[in-house]
């Protein structure tokens, strides 16, 4: 069907088809306008002209691919949080076709004033994602335009680590919570180096008192590894309760995320006099610190690797935060 309209002193012809997008074009005269409108007609009648399918939204594509993908993910729960905020967003309401490596550019530096620069990769990374399953596996004529753009550099690494009387204080905060597996729960992420998540999901036949090992099935990277015990650590698993439920850790991770940042809360109060004890420390910096301690206890960069998981040195060196003065006492 075709409609026309004069908008100044042209004419402008739409040829519409049910699904597609419209043909349009501007003339001079209406009678021009009138035989290019027929002529195009024809040519979608007979097939000579394919009709230009009208694309869904982005952000409904966004749905779809959180639906058929993110769920077979391990990080599901925070890629489908992301999902979220992006398709919240006022380009999502753009069709496939329309947003345009300029749209994008224009998203990536309205989130950098908002939030960091890794969280904006994270976000590229997504929207990037979207783009290759609508390529590659949904049968979408579209370019990725995030890989026309400049991807922010990454952050700089965390480099907390416990100071002085920090250990000590956060593990007499943890004897004392109504929590009582977090004292194991915290020694052991300082002695192994595991991932809160691995932590909270060991598993009592998964540990092997004998040869001093927890066997993790189920890692980040998708590889399974064995976890070697310290003289520590061994302490910290026997000192707890076997459960029914063959969970090492009965509480469900939010629950012992809670109850750890009330005991740094509470060895904070407990030290008023030093301010900045435990000043922003997360529950992830135990992983940094473990993998440090590890290198200064003499093991290669192999064994700690072995230990922590990390299949690459570039991750495990930004794992790793060496104390200058300690060098320099082995230098002598």
């Amino acid at each position: 069907m075709a409609s026309f309209r004069k908008r100044n002193d042209k004419w402008q012809a739409r040829v519409h088809r049910k699904g597609c997008a419209p043909e349009v074009k501007t003339f001079h005269s209406k009678a021009d306008a009138t035989k290019w409108a027929r002529n195009v007609e024809t040519q979608l009648d007979l097939g000579v002209l394919a009709a230009k399918k009208v694309l869904p939204q982005f952000k409904t594509l966004i749905q779809r691919y959180v639906k058929e993908v993110t769920t077979l993910k391990k990080g599901r729960t925070q890629e489908g949080y992301r999902a979220l905020q992006i398709q919240n967003l006022i380009f999502a309401s753009l069709t496939l076709d329309q947003v345009s490596c300029e749209v994008i550019a224009k998203f990536r530096d309205d989130r950098l004033k908002a939030v960091s620069r890794n969280t904006v990769r994270l976000e590229l990374a997504f929207i990037s994602a979207v783009f290759e399953q609508c390529r590659k596996e949904w049968g979408f004529a579209v370019s990725n335009p995030v890989r026309q753009i400049r991807i922010p550099k990454p952050g700089k690494p965390r480099q907390r680590r416990l100071e002085a009387g920090e250990e000590e204080a956060l593990l007499a905060a943890c004897k004392l919570s109504g929590a009582n597996y977090l004292h194991s729960f915290v020694v052991l992420a300082l002695e192994t180096a595991m991932r809160f998540g691995e932590l909270a999901r060991v598993t009592w036949p998964a540990v092997n008192l004998a040869k001093r090992t927890i066997f993790i099935a189920d890692t980040k990277n998708g590889t399974t590894r064995t976890v070697p015990l310290s003289t520590k650590a061994l302490k910290a698993i026997q000192s707890l309760p076997r459960s029914i439920n063959g969970q090492m850790f009965i509480s469900k991770p939010g629950s012992i995320r809670s109850a750890f940042l009330i005991a740094v809360k509470k060895a904070q109060t407990d030290a008023q006099c030093h301010s900045d004890l435990l000043n922003g420390l997360r529950f992830h910096d135990l992983r940094h610190e473990a993998v440090s301690r590890l290198f200064e206890k003499g093991l290669n960069p192999l064994e700690v690797g072995f230990v922590s998981g990390h299949k690459t040195m570039a991750m495990l060196q930004r794992y790793t935060h060496l104390r200058a003065e300690n060098i320099a006492i082995k230098l002598g």
